[in-house]
Protein backbone atom coordinates (compact mmCIF):
# COMPACT_ATOMS: atom_id res chain seq x y z
CA UNK A 1 0.00 0.00 0.00
CA UNK A 2 2.94 2.33 0.60
CA UNK A 3 4.22 1.52 -2.89
CA UNK A 4 0.83 2.16 -4.46
CA UNK A 5 0.40 5.41 -2.54
CA UNK A 6 3.71 6.65 -3.94
CA UNK A 7 2.66 5.52 -7.41
CA UNK A 8 -0.45 7.66 -6.99
CA UNK A 9 1.25 10.67 -5.44
CA UNK A 10 3.97 10.97 -8.06
CA UNK A 11 1.47 12.54 -10.47
CA UNK A 12 -1.66 13.27 -8.40
CA UNK A 13 -2.53 15.43 -5.42
CA UNK A 14 -2.26 13.15 -2.41
CA UNK A 15 -5.71 13.74 -0.91
CA UNK A 16 -7.43 13.02 -4.21
CA UNK A 17 -6.87 9.32 -3.54
CA UNK A 18 -9.25 9.39 -0.54
CA UNK A 19 -12.04 7.46 -2.24
CA UNK A 20 -13.26 3.95 -1.31
CA UNK A 21 -12.08 2.52 -4.64
CA UNK A 22 -8.51 3.70 -3.99
CA UNK A 23 -8.21 1.83 -0.67
CA UNK A 24 -5.12 -0.01 -1.92
CA UNK A 25 -3.23 3.32 -1.77
CA UNK A 26 -3.59 3.51 2.04
CA UNK A 27 0.15 3.80 2.62
CA UNK A 28 -0.07 6.21 5.53
CA UNK A 29 -2.43 3.85 7.34
CA UNK A 30 0.07 1.06 6.70
CA UNK A 31 2.72 3.04 8.60
CA UNK A 32 0.44 3.21 11.66
CA UNK A 33 -0.24 -0.53 11.38
CA UNK A 34 3.52 -1.06 11.13
CA UNK A 35 4.16 0.84 14.37
CA UNK A 36 1.40 -1.00 16.25
CA UNK A 37 2.70 -4.31 14.92
CA UNK A 38 6.25 -3.36 15.92
CA UNK A 39 5.08 -2.84 19.51
CA UNK A 40 3.46 -6.29 19.44
CA UNK A 41 6.52 -8.04 17.97
CA UNK A 42 9.02 -6.29 20.25
CA UNK A 43 6.90 -7.27 23.23
CA UNK A 44 7.21 -10.91 22.17
CA UNK A 45 10.98 -10.52 22.01
CA UNK A 46 11.01 -8.96 25.49
CA UNK A 47 8.62 -11.46 27.13
CA UNK A 48 11.39 -12.91 29.35
CA UNK A 49 13.51 -9.78 29.35
CA UNK A 50 16.17 -9.00 31.93
CA UNK A 51 18.45 -5.97 31.83
CA UNK A 52 21.56 -8.03 31.14
CA UNK A 53 20.00 -8.78 27.73
CA UNK A 54 19.58 -5.13 26.77
CA UNK A 55 22.80 -5.01 24.64
CA UNK A 56 21.72 -8.17 22.81
CA UNK A 57 18.26 -6.74 22.20
CA UNK A 58 19.74 -3.59 20.65
CA UNK A 59 22.17 -5.67 18.58
CA UNK A 60 19.23 -7.66 17.21
CA UNK A 61 17.46 -4.47 16.21
CA UNK A 62 20.62 -3.09 14.54
CA UNK A 63 21.20 -6.28 12.56
CA UNK A 64 17.56 -6.43 11.52
CA UNK A 65 17.28 -2.80 10.41
CA UNK A 66 20.66 -1.50 9.26
CA UNK A 67 22.20 -3.94 6.70
CA UNK A 68 19.22 -3.89 4.28
CA UNK A 69 18.88 -0.14 4.84
CA UNK A 70 22.54 0.52 4.03
CA UNK A 71 22.36 -1.53 0.84
CA UNK A 72 19.22 0.33 -0.28
CA UNK A 73 20.85 3.71 0.33
CA UNK A 74 24.06 2.66 -1.46
CA UNK A 75 21.88 1.52 -4.36
CA UNK A 76 20.09 4.89 -4.40
CA UNK A 77 23.40 6.82 -4.32
CA UNK A 78 24.93 4.67 -7.08
CA UNK A 79 21.91 5.06 -9.37
CA UNK A 80 21.77 8.80 -8.73
CA UNK A 81 25.46 9.29 -9.52
CA UNK A 82 25.33 7.09 -12.62
CA UNK A 83 22.38 9.04 -13.95
CA UNK A 84 23.66 12.49 -12.99
CA UNK A 85 24.89 13.26 -16.50
CA UNK A 86 21.63 12.63 -18.29
CA UNK A 87 18.64 12.69 -15.95
CA UNK A 88 16.37 15.67 -16.45
CA UNK A 89 15.70 18.06 -13.59
CA UNK A 90 12.07 17.99 -14.61
CA UNK A 91 9.90 15.73 -16.71
CA UNK A 92 7.74 18.25 -18.49
CA UNK A 93 4.21 17.38 -19.45
CA UNK A 94 3.84 14.47 -17.05
CA UNK A 95 2.43 16.47 -14.14
CA UNK A 96 4.82 15.06 -11.54
CA UNK A 97 4.54 16.40 -8.00
CA UNK A 98 7.32 18.46 -6.38
CA UNK A 99 8.36 15.75 -3.90
CA UNK A 100 9.37 13.50 -6.78
CA UNK A 101 12.27 15.80 -7.69
CA UNK A 102 13.82 15.81 -4.21
CA UNK A 103 15.90 12.73 -5.03
CA UNK A 104 17.63 14.29 -8.04
CA UNK A 105 18.33 17.47 -6.03
CA UNK A 106 20.14 15.66 -3.20
CA UNK A 107 23.10 17.58 -1.78
CA UNK A 108 25.88 15.34 -0.47
CA UNK A 109 26.96 17.41 2.53
CA UNK A 110 28.04 16.43 6.04
CA UNK A 111 24.50 16.70 7.39
CA UNK A 112 23.22 14.21 4.85
CA UNK A 113 26.05 11.75 5.47
CA UNK A 114 25.55 11.96 9.24
CA UNK A 115 21.84 11.27 8.96
CA UNK A 116 22.40 8.63 6.30
CA UNK A 117 24.88 6.55 8.25
CA UNK A 118 23.29 6.73 11.70
CA UNK A 119 19.54 7.25 11.07
CA UNK A 120 19.67 9.82 13.88
CA UNK A 121 17.45 12.16 11.91
CA UNK A 122 15.70 12.59 8.60
CA UNK A 123 18.75 14.24 7.04
CA UNK A 124 19.51 11.34 4.70
CA UNK A 125 15.96 10.83 3.54
CA UNK A 126 16.20 12.90 0.35
CA UNK A 127 17.80 9.79 -1.16
CA UNK A 128 14.79 7.74 -0.10
CA UNK A 129 11.78 9.52 1.37
CA UNK A 130 10.39 6.27 2.80
CA UNK A 131 13.10 5.82 5.41
CA UNK A 132 11.77 8.49 7.78
CA UNK A 133 9.93 5.69 9.63
CA UNK A 134 13.24 3.99 10.44
CA UNK A 135 14.27 6.96 12.57
CA UNK A 136 11.33 6.21 14.89
CA UNK A 137 11.82 2.47 14.67
CA UNK A 138 15.45 2.81 15.81
CA UNK A 139 14.93 5.31 18.62
CA UNK A 140 11.75 3.73 19.97
CA UNK A 141 13.55 0.37 19.93
CA UNK A 142 16.13 1.91 22.27
CA UNK A 143 13.36 3.12 24.60
CA UNK A 144 11.00 0.19 24.36
CA UNK A 145 12.63 -2.12 26.96
CA UNK A 146 12.12 0.66 29.52
CA UNK A 147 8.47 0.97 28.53
CA UNK A 148 8.09 -2.81 28.76
CA UNK A 149 9.70 -2.84 32.21
CA UNK A 150 7.35 -0.13 33.49
CA UNK A 151 4.34 -1.97 32.06
CA UNK A 152 5.34 -5.12 33.94
CA UNK A 153 5.45 -3.38 37.32
CA UNK A 154 2.56 -4.03 39.68
CA UNK A 155 1.06 -0.58 39.44
CA UNK A 156 -2.25 0.44 40.95
CA UNK A 157 -3.36 2.18 37.76
CA UNK A 158 -4.77 -0.14 35.07
CA UNK A 159 -2.60 -0.33 31.96
CA UNK A 160 -5.38 0.97 29.76
CA UNK A 161 -5.61 4.02 31.99
CA UNK A 162 -1.88 4.56 31.56
CA UNK A 163 -2.38 4.40 27.82
CA UNK A 164 -5.18 6.95 28.12
CA UNK A 165 -2.95 9.26 30.17
CA UNK A 166 -0.25 8.95 27.52
CA UNK A 167 -2.85 9.75 24.86
CA UNK A 168 -3.96 12.83 26.79
CA UNK A 169 -0.34 14.03 26.92
CA UNK A 170 -0.12 13.62 23.15
CA UNK A 171 -3.37 15.53 22.72
CA UNK A 172 -2.08 18.33 24.95
CA UNK A 173 1.14 18.61 22.95
CA UNK A 174 -0.89 18.55 19.73
CA UNK A 175 -3.23 21.32 20.96
CA UNK A 176 -0.18 23.49 21.69
CA UNK A 177 1.18 22.87 18.22
CA UNK A 178 4.23 21.06 19.64
CA UNK A 179 3.50 17.55 18.39
CA UNK A 180 5.40 16.40 15.28
CA UNK A 181 7.10 19.80 14.99
CA UNK A 182 10.47 18.07 15.05
CA UNK A 183 11.90 14.56 15.00
CA UNK A 184 12.15 14.25 18.77
CA UNK A 185 8.61 15.27 19.64
CA UNK A 186 7.54 12.74 17.02
CA UNK A 187 9.14 10.00 19.13
CA UNK A 188 6.71 10.80 21.95
CA UNK A 189 3.82 10.66 19.51
CA UNK A 190 4.69 7.44 17.68
CA UNK A 191 5.67 5.65 20.88
CA UNK A 192 1.95 5.68 21.70
CA UNK A 193 1.28 3.31 18.79
CA UNK A 194 4.02 0.94 19.95
CA UNK A 195 2.39 0.89 23.39
CA UNK A 196 -0.94 -0.05 21.80
CA UNK A 197 0.78 -3.06 20.22
CA UNK A 198 2.36 -3.94 23.55
CA UNK A 199 -1.01 -3.92 25.32
CA UNK A 200 -2.50 -6.21 22.68
CA UNK A 201 0.32 -8.68 23.30
CA UNK A 202 -0.08 -8.53 27.06
CA UNK A 203 -3.85 -9.02 26.87
CA UNK A 204 -4.15 -11.37 23.91
CA UNK A 205 -6.38 -13.85 25.72
CA UNK A 206 -8.87 -11.09 26.51
CA UNK A 207 -8.63 -9.74 22.95
CA UNK A 208 -9.70 -13.09 21.49
CA UNK A 209 -13.35 -12.08 21.88
CA UNK A 210 -12.75 -9.50 19.13
CA UNK A 211 -11.76 -12.13 16.56
CA UNK A 212 -14.74 -12.86 14.35
CA UNK A 213 -16.09 -11.74 11.01
CA UNK A 214 -18.03 -8.81 12.48
CA UNK A 215 -14.99 -7.42 14.28
CA UNK A 216 -12.98 -7.97 11.10
CA UNK A 217 -15.45 -5.74 9.24
CA UNK A 218 -15.15 -3.16 12.04
CA UNK A 219 -11.35 -3.40 11.76
CA UNK A 220 -11.34 -2.67 8.04
CA UNK A 221 -13.94 0.10 8.43
CA UNK A 222 -11.76 1.86 10.99
CA UNK A 223 -8.55 1.23 9.10
CA UNK A 224 -9.92 2.61 5.80
CA UNK A 225 -12.17 5.18 7.49
CA UNK A 226 -10.78 8.20 5.64
CA UNK A 227 -11.28 6.41 2.33
CA UNK A 228 -14.84 5.38 3.17
CA UNK A 229 -15.70 8.94 4.26
CA UNK A 230 -13.92 10.64 1.33
CA UNK A 231 -11.27 12.33 3.48
CA UNK A 232 -13.75 13.99 5.83
CA UNK A 233 -11.66 13.14 8.91
CA UNK A 234 -9.43 16.19 8.71
CA UNK A 235 -7.73 15.93 12.12
CA UNK A 236 -4.54 13.90 11.75
CA UNK A 237 -4.56 13.00 15.45
CA UNK A 238 -8.14 11.71 15.36
CA UNK A 239 -7.58 9.90 12.07
CA UNK A 240 -4.50 8.07 13.32
CA UNK A 241 -6.19 7.08 16.59
CA UNK A 242 -9.02 5.55 14.52
CA UNK A 243 -6.49 3.79 12.27
CA UNK A 244 -4.63 2.50 15.35
CA UNK A 245 -7.89 1.01 16.64
CA UNK A 246 -8.48 -0.66 13.27
CA UNK A 247 -4.86 -1.86 13.19
CA UNK A 248 -5.28 -3.42 16.63
CA UNK A 249 -8.34 -5.37 15.51
CA UNK A 250 -6.54 -6.45 12.34
CA UNK A 251 -3.63 -7.85 14.37
CA UNK A 252 -5.98 -9.66 16.76
CA UNK A 253 -7.91 -11.26 13.90
CA UNK A 254 -4.76 -12.19 12.01
CA UNK A 255 -3.63 -14.15 15.09
CA UNK A 256 -6.91 -15.53 16.39
CA UNK A 257 -9.28 -15.77 13.40
CA UNK A 258 -8.74 -19.02 11.47
CA UNK A 259 -10.56 -17.73 8.37
CA UNK A 260 -8.18 -14.80 8.13
CA UNK A 261 -5.23 -17.15 8.65
CA UNK A 262 -6.34 -19.17 5.62
CA UNK A 263 -6.35 -16.03 3.48
CA UNK A 264 -2.90 -14.99 4.69
CA UNK A 265 -1.56 -18.47 3.96
CA UNK A 266 -1.80 -17.63 0.26
CA UNK A 267 1.64 -18.10 -1.30
CA UNK A 268 1.65 -14.70 -3.04
CA UNK A 269 0.75 -12.87 0.18
CA UNK A 270 3.39 -14.80 2.11
CA UNK A 271 5.99 -14.04 -0.57
CA UNK A 272 5.36 -10.30 -0.43
CA UNK A 273 5.21 -10.49 3.35
CA UNK A 274 8.72 -11.93 3.46
CA UNK A 275 10.21 -9.33 1.14
CA UNK A 276 8.11 -6.41 2.45
CA UNK A 277 10.96 -4.62 4.26
CA UNK A 278 13.24 -4.76 1.21
CA UNK A 279 10.33 -3.76 -1.02
CA UNK A 280 9.73 -0.77 1.23
CA UNK A 281 13.39 0.25 1.08
CA UNK A 282 13.99 -0.14 -2.65
CA UNK A 283 10.76 0.89 -4.36
CA UNK A 284 11.43 4.65 -4.48
CA UNK A 285 15.01 4.51 -5.83
CA UNK A 286 13.82 2.10 -8.53
CA UNK A 287 10.82 4.33 -9.29
CA UNK A 288 13.06 7.39 -9.59
CA UNK A 289 15.49 5.63 -11.91
CA UNK A 290 12.87 4.10 -14.22
CA UNK A 291 10.98 7.40 -14.38
CA UNK A 292 13.99 9.52 -15.32
CA UNK A 293 15.12 6.97 -17.91
CA UNK A 294 11.86 6.04 -19.59
CA UNK A 295 8.84 8.08 -18.43
CA UNK A 296 8.82 10.47 -21.38
CA UNK A 297 9.11 7.56 -23.82
CA UNK A 298 6.71 4.96 -22.42
CA UNK A 299 4.40 6.87 -20.04
CA UNK A 300 3.79 6.64 -16.32
CA UNK A 301 1.59 3.54 -16.30
CA UNK A 302 4.34 1.50 -17.95
CA UNK A 303 6.89 3.05 -15.57
CA UNK A 304 4.88 1.90 -12.55
CA UNK A 305 4.45 -1.63 -13.91
CA UNK A 306 8.17 -1.94 -14.67
CA UNK A 307 9.02 -0.55 -11.23
CA UNK A 308 6.78 -3.09 -9.49
CA UNK A 309 8.32 -5.95 -11.43
CA UNK A 310 11.91 -4.78 -10.97
CA UNK A 311 11.62 -3.95 -7.27
CA UNK A 312 10.03 -7.35 -6.58
CA UNK A 313 13.13 -9.05 -8.00
CA UNK A 314 15.53 -6.70 -6.22
CA UNK A 315 13.68 -7.05 -2.91
CA UNK A 316 13.73 -10.84 -3.19
CA UNK A 317 17.48 -10.82 -3.79
CA UNK A 318 18.05 -8.45 -0.88
CA UNK A 319 15.91 -10.61 1.39
CA UNK A 320 17.83 -13.81 0.69
CA UNK A 321 21.33 -12.35 0.32
CA UNK A 322 21.26 -9.68 3.04
CA UNK A 323 18.33 -9.95 5.45
CA UNK A 324 18.42 -13.74 5.79
CA UNK A 325 22.18 -14.00 5.99
CA UNK A 326 22.59 -11.36 8.68
CA UNK A 327 19.73 -12.79 10.74
CA UNK A 328 21.16 -16.32 10.42
CA UNK A 329 24.57 -15.01 11.43
CA UNK A 330 23.04 -13.47 14.51
CA UNK A 331 21.19 -16.67 15.37
CA UNK A 332 24.48 -18.55 15.34
CA UNK A 333 26.09 -15.99 17.65
CA UNK A 334 23.53 -15.12 20.27
CA UNK A 335 20.25 -16.77 19.23
CA UNK A 336 16.99 -15.10 18.23
CA UNK A 337 13.79 -15.80 20.11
Amino acid sequence: MVVFQHFWEMNHISDDRLRPWFFYCAGHEAVILFFVMSGFVLSHQLRNFCWQEYPQFILKRIIRIYPPYYLAMIFSIAVLLLMSNFYRSSLSGLGLQDWFYIWSQTTFDSTLWRGLTTIIGHCGSSLNLSVWTLFYEVWISLLFPFVWYISCLQLKLPKLLLLLIFGVINYYLWSLGLLLQNDWSGIVYYLWFFIVGMLIYQNLAFCEKFSNIWWWIVALTLYFSNYLFFGKITSRLLHEIIVAAGSSLIIINVIKNNKIKVILANSVIRFYGRISYSLYLFHLPVLYAVSYLYAEKIGLIAVKLITLFAVTIIAQLNFYLIENRFCNWLKLRIGLR
